[in-house]
């Protein structure tokens, strides 16, 4: 009985370090589909907007009321913070796994205390992972900036700047 319990607990265990190590990447992907979302809508605004050069009022009258409703949409997109998204606190597949841990729950205590330790493994892996990912931001910052931000900030290590376009 104690070591169902102690499983339980290593199963939660593990569910926290998969949230927590899914959060950054699962922002950074819905900020992706943002964008992809914002310009697809600005490529029917600017259709929408030839359409409101049409000549029949009643057209120019349906598009610009489209147009309003795409402009709506864009500034929500726009304002959206996934990183506020309460889906980010939930591991998707959780039921699957409670299920894969609990259908030997039955078996002896050795295969239950080999499966409680293995948990704990793969749990400590993720959190130390999640660790080094950070640290290895922290102390390179050059790897997540984009080419036009390491030229700009390596000219003005050298005293220079670089136009604005």
């Amino acid at each position: 009985m104690a070591s169902k319990i102690e499983l339980l607990g290593s199963y939660k265990q593990l569910i926290r370090a998969l949230v927590k190590s899914n959060r950054r990447s699962k922002i950074a992907q819905q900020l992706e589909d943002n964008k992809k979302q914002i310009a697809l809508l600005t490529y029917r605004k600017i259709s929408l907007m030839r359409q409101c050069q049409d000549p029949n009022p009643q057209e120019k009258l349906k598009a610009m009321m489209n147009l309003n409703g795409l402009n709506k949409e864009i500034d929500n997109l726009k304002q959206d913070d996934p990183s506020k998204s309460k889906k980010l606190y939930f591991y998707e597949k959780s039921d699957e796994l409670k299920k894969m841990i609990q259908e030997d729950s039955s078996v002896e205590t050795s295969a239950i205390m080999k499966k409680l330790e293995h948990l704990r493994d793969i749990a400590g892996f993720l959190q130390n992972q999640m660790e080094f990912e950070q640290l290895v931001e922290r102390y390179n910052p050059g790897l997540k900036m984009d080419q036009e931000e390491k030229v700009k900030r390596t000219a003005a290590k050298v005293g220079l700047q670089v136009p604005d376009n």
